[in-house]
């Protein structure tokens, strides 16, 4: 950036009020496990910004794609590629936008060196998120086989097609090159994001971990997104390689609790979570543990009897109850409820919000009742109806391919199928 005046975005206080810019496209880049190279995990897979595997990292860094990207944010323009933060902050819900802008708009002086064409000359990841494989021992409703294994068979039958794309994929075996270039990088990492696929059934995962062991790099700011099914794998054990580390958050992605829980993330098992969140609990009390509930038709009614189990254990403290917006697949959204439910389901939301105040006196319930608020809103806005027919024509034939029972499971929702 060669002239002040050429952009909007100059001070702290810009990225603040922005509405359109993140920090994003100069701290990171998200690489799926085919290599493909996107800015972040929310943009649409659909979507392309180079490969990995065709070019170097550094190269990936300026594609064309890229330094447009820069250059429309930093006018604060809106960019294609960044709808999903969008639709959420119109909803008044949390973006990974404002995340980023957040923890990394001390890195501003370094944006500042962007040339008039989106150009930066030195490759810089602050931010790691490399989805290394999608291999995962889960084959949750909302997934696909894009980051699930597990769903590669049950993808077909659900479509009707024998897919031509490999069921495991997981090319940077294939590419010693892209290793080397992402070790180069470690040094200036302040954040390693894992996520999957499950990233703890994940190889490279272990080795990015004894990596930073033996490079003193303790201080690192390790955050997961995971099932939380295993803390062994091969030969690493992950209570006592997480001990070395000072920073570490845990995201655990769960749904609903029990029966419920296992319905739509299928391949859990309850009791198993459970013990290893207890585990964690007693071993590393120094971890940071947080439920990533993806809020959709099947889970926004029960966020009272979900949100409490955590709570009253002593699994996550106030703002440990995270709200994750599902978006896709559509006919999933909470949205595509009928309107005597969501009243039912938002009268219960307003009677837990005021009464967590008496159940849990002088705690700060503001994050969750925001956070809680933005989903009731977002069910409340109207939908599509087509997505209400999806639903009913997706649900029945997984149900028939899984030998479940979305009716037995859900009985209060069974008129869906009607």
């Amino acid at each position: 950036m060669t002239k002040k005046s050429k952009h909007k975005i100059h001070a702290v206080n810009d990225v603040k009020e922005s509405k359109h810019f993140c920090m994003a496209p100069w701290v990171h880049m998200y690489i799926l496990p085919d290599l493909k190279v996107l800015p972040c995990c929310v943009t649409s897979h659909e979507d392309s910004y180079g490969s990995a595997g065709e070019k170097s990292l550094f190269e990936a860094w300026n594609s064309e794609k890229f330094k447009d990207m820069r250059t429309k944010l930093l006018n604060d323009e809106p960019v294609y590629s960044c709808e999903y933060c969008y639709t959420l902050e119109k909803n008044g819900s949390e973006s990974m936008r404002k995340r980023l802008n957040s923890q990394f708009s001390q890195h501003l002086d370094f944006v500042k060196s962007t040339s008039d064409e989106g150009q930066v000359n030195k490759f810089k990841l602050n931010y790691l998120d490399f989805r290394f494989s999608n291999f995962c021992n889960f084959k949750c409703r909302g997934c696909s086989p894009t980051l699930s294994t597990s769903w590669y068979e049950d993808h077909e039958k659900l479509w009707d097609f024998n897919s031509d794309l490999p069921k495991v994929v997981n090319k940077i075996k294939d590419y010693p090159k892209i290793w080397e270039e992402l070790e180069n990088q470690f040094e200036n990492l302040e954040i390693a994001y894992f996520a999957g696929g499950e990233p703890l059934m994940m190889e490279e995962h272990y080795l990015c971990l004894k990596h930073f062991i033996e490079n003193n790099q303790v201080n690192i700011e390790l955050n997961y997104n995971t099932n939380l099914s295993v803390l062994k794998y091969k030969k690493y054990d992950l209570i006592e390689m997480w001990r070395k580390f000072k920073n570490i958050k845990l995201m655990i992605s769960v749904d609903d609790i029990e029966t419920r829980g296992e319905y739509f993330r299928s391949g859990l098992v309850w009791q198993k979570l459970v013990s290893n969140i207890e585990i964690i609990r007693k071993e590393l009390p120094h971890v940071e543990v947080s439920i990533n509930c993806t809020i959709s038709l099947f889970n926004i009614g029960r966020i009272p009897l979900i949100h409490n189990y955590f709570y009253s254990r002593g699994f996550v403290d106030e703002v440990g109850f995270l709200f994750n917006t599902l978006l896709t697949p559509e006919c999933y959204r909470s949205q595509i409820l009928p309107e005597n439910m969501k009243k039912k389901i938002s009268f219960k939301a307003q009677m837990y919000m005021k009464s967590l105040f008496q159940l849990y006196p002088g705690k700060d319930w503001s994050y969750f009742i925001s956070s809680y608020q933005n989903e009731i809103d977002f069910m409340n806005q109207e939908v599509d109806q087509k997505f209400f027919d999806d639903f009913k024509a997706r649900t029945e034939k997984l149900d028939e391919i899984r030998s479940e029972s979305f009716v037995e499971t859900y009985p209060e929702l069974s008129s869906l199928l009607d």
